[in-house]
């Protein structure tokens, strides 16, 4: 069947890109008919029965639905990272944000993470960087070609926030990861300004559970929360509480749309993933952060420090250019895309003290120790001490 989205919006493009879920004991044969069509397959995520194609007609999209192994046609949506533009102001170094959410306590105790496995799915990451050597690496782009290096910068400063080693930056400014989880960091938004489909996010996600992460950092999105088709049809929402429901946790960015209500991003969207909102230094909501409202009543979950975070970014990356007074590597962005990896950072650290801690749980804790629930900052900053 066609997912209700892409049925609406089948002819409103000459061609477009789709991502077609298959039943996985008919892959190869479907795989097989795909191609026998001479149709543009640019990705297959093998272990989740997807295939991803380049954009094709109207026509050839109902002849992929018609073929037996086909259980749902989707539209291959357009997402991008969450991030705003930073002046060169008063920056927050995350050796100092860190503590808002309590992880020097964390670590007084002898919970560093360092157990625990993190996703980053992002525009990657630079590993010569001094924060981030070591880092597990992989890439999803797969069109037009196949990119690997974090040319952007904003997947290198998420993953040097969740788990960053502890430096001092070439101006002398001390930074430092919310833990020392170790890094799984996939590329999945590239092509220069930071965007990516639903195939490479989803094959993203796949990555970082094949890779052993129980944490999926995703500080990405797109500007409109609706799932795609629906609650039932939204090919990243029904990953999410797949995968939830196996115990990995997903920490996903609110999105960057404020300050009107309604206007929580997708898959932030998602009632499974925990949705987190930006505050600033003196711990008020930012101005564009996203909300939740009527549409979506339960969002966001929690708020964590999203306003001109300094931390390390690729090496490469032109904000860095840009920002040179910050010093070689080392950059401030603001956004919710910087408030989540502190959380994912936090939940490393609460994962190496209660490893089965899910996302029932840790939302049942904010219920029960977070502050009264508003559509604006969720159930407000998750602390070390509410879990102990």
């Amino acid at each position: 069947m066609l997912n209700p989205f892409l049925q609406k919006t089948l002819y409103s493009f000459p061609v477009q890109p789709v991502l077609v879920e298959i039943d996985v004991n008919k892959l190869n044969a479907t795989l097989s008919q795909i191609t026998g069509l001479r149709l543009p397959l640019v990705d297959t995520i093998w272990n989740l029965g997807f295939a991803a194609l380049a954009p094709i007609t109207p026509e050839s999209i109902k002849a992929i639905n018609n073929l037996p192994g086909v259980k749902m046609v989707h539209a291959n949506l357009e997402q991008r990272a969450f991030q705003q533009p930073t002046p060169s102001s008063e920056w927050w170094p995350t050796s100092q944000s860190r503590n808002v959410l309590e992880a020097e306590l964390a670590f007084q105790q002898g919970y560093t993470g360092e157990s625990v496995k993190v996703g980053v799915t992002d525009t990657g990451v630079d590993v010569s960087h001094s924060q981030l050597v070591g880092t597990e690496f992989y890439s999803t782009i797969s069109w037009p070609f196949r990119e690997t290096l974090d040319e952007n910068g904003h997947g290198s400063h998420v993953a040097s926030t969740v788990a960053g080693k502890l430096y001092n930056s070439p101006v002398g400014i001390q930074v430092e990861g919310i833990s020392r989880a170790r890094l799984v960091c996939v590329k999945c938004l590239g092509r220069g300004i930071g965007t990516g489909f639903t195939s490479e996010i989803m094959n993203a996600i796949s990555v970082c559970y094949d890779k052993g992460a129980r944490i999926i950092s995703m500080s990405l999105g797109s500007s409109d929360g609706e799932p795609q088709g629906g609650p039932e049809a939204d090919p990243e929402w029904r990953l999410i509480k797949s995968l939830t429901a196996q115990g990995i946790m997903f920490v996903i960015a609110a999105g960057n749309n404020g300050p009107s209500p309604d206007t929580i991003g997708n898959p932030g969207s998602c009632p499974d993933a925990i949705t987190v909102a930006a505050l600033d230094k003196n711990l008020q909501l930012a101005n564009f952060s996203s909300r939740g409202g009527r549409r979506f009543p339960t969002k966001p979950d929690v708020a964590a420090p999203g306003v001109m975070i300094y931390s390390g970014t690729s090496n490469i990356s032109p904000m860095a250019i840009e920002q040179a007074n910050a010093g070689y590597g080392y950059v401030a962005i603001s956004g919710t895309s910087m408030a989540t990896p502190h959380v994912s950072g936090l939940i490393a650290l609460l994962k190496s003290k209660y490893p089965n801690m899910s996302t029932e749980r840790f939302k049942d804790v904010m219920v029960n120790k977070g502050k009264v629930f508003d559509t604006m900052t969720g159930f407000g900053i998750p602390k070390w001490s509410y879990f102990n």
